[in-house]
């Protein structure tokens, strides 16, 4: 039987090819062949779905874990200068690019990469993005941090994106990890989230809010002198000083002496709103007017009376009608039923 597997050396890597079984070795790992243009889709696609911020932390994360799970291969190896330089062919072979470890020192646990041709930057050239490489630069970091046993990041100190032959990356100690990189990538998105949520709030706050002042509180004419206020919900500062300069506005306008402060529609009032009230009759006082109230109910009346707030000298009834007809009298009329 003719032997199926392919053999060929690229420098001192070997590749196998078994035609039957359709795998690939990559000196005697399980390798896969893959086109540029089909990681640059793959790559697209992520950030399409993850958006740029995502997609730049999953890329780090994918190349930093890739790169220590390369150096866990080689785990023992006191021989790391010869080790480095077998990085570079084995990179180089699979068609990644070229490295050269520019500067290395393993007592201050500090390298300089150089990168060329990388796969990472043909795909962003092809895709005309001026974008600068991660995924290679955290991969190394990765690599680094397998062969110094402790945590180290990258840093680009040159990129071939501002006219330089090559990429320069920096490896060196940090504090910084994978795991706090997702864990402030999440927190990063989540305070985007609420800050989001907030501003659809604020927003949606100010249209009920102006609607609120639009509906609530309107100046009704009962008959000439006599002015009707219903009041409705719960009142803020911002809804009473409203309340208090719609009143003022239009009870001088239609040259009005009586203001009749209804309160049918309300079920409690808290002392903010008593207060209101109190001043909304002051304000009709100054300039020459009368308020009554009406509309209290036995429940309502309690609350006043437990509010500790002065109404008196302040007429009330129980139910609009008995307020308009109490106000007809004292404008000198008098409701008369027809025969």
């Amino acid at each position: 039987m003719e032997n199926p597997n392919y053999q060929i050396k690229v420098n001192k890597n070997e590749f196998v090819w078994n035609s039957l079984g359709g795998e690939l070795t990559f000196d005697g790992a399980p390798a896969l062949l893959f086109w540029d243009s089909a990681i640059e889709l793959f790559l697209k696609t992520i950030e399409e779905i993850s958006g740029n911020d995502v997609s730049k932390t999953v890329y780090e994360v994918t190349g930093f874990r890739m790169g220590h799970l390369v150096s866990t291969y080689y785990k023992g190896r006191t021989d790391v200068v010869e080790l480095l330089n077998e990085y570079s062919d084995i990179y180089k072979s699979a068609g990644w690019g070229i490295f050269e470890i520019h500067d290395y020192s393993y007592e201050e646990k500090r390298a300089v990469v150089r990168i060329r041709n990388s796969w990472e930057h043909r795909i962003f050239k092809l895709a005309d993005k001026n974008k600068v490489c991660v995924l290679l630069p955290s991969h190394w970091a990765g690599i680094f941090s397998g062969l110094f046993q402790q945590d180290m990041w990258y840093k680009m100190t040159k990129s071939q994106l501002d006219g330089h032959e090559y990429d320069e990356v920096e490896i060196f100690p940090s504090n910084i990890t994978i795991s706090q990189n997702i864990h402030e990538l999440a927190r990063r998105k989540e305070q985007e989230s609420i800050f989001e949520l907030e501003k659809k709030v604020e927003a949606r706050t100010e249209e009920l809010s102006s609607l609120v002042q639009e509906l609530s509180s309107p100046i009704i004419p009962v008959l000439k002198g006599i002015l009707v206020i219903p009041l409705i919900g719960k009142y803020n500062e911002e809804r009473i000083s409203n309340m208090t300069e719609k009143s003022l506005i239009e009870f001088t306008r239609l040259k009005a002496k009586y203001l009749l402060i209804d309160l049918t529609a309300i079920k409690q009032v808290d002392n903010y709103s008593i207060h209101g009230i109190e001043k909304l009759i002051q304000a009709i006082r100054l300039i020459g007017g009368r308020c009554f109230i009406v509309g209290v109910s036995s429940e309502l009346s309690i609350q006043i009376l437990n509010s500790n707030v002065n109404l008196d000298g302040i007429r009330s009834f129980s139910s609009l009608q008995q307020g308009v007809e109490y106000a007809i009298g004292q404008n000198g009329y008098e409701l008369v039923k027809k025969k």
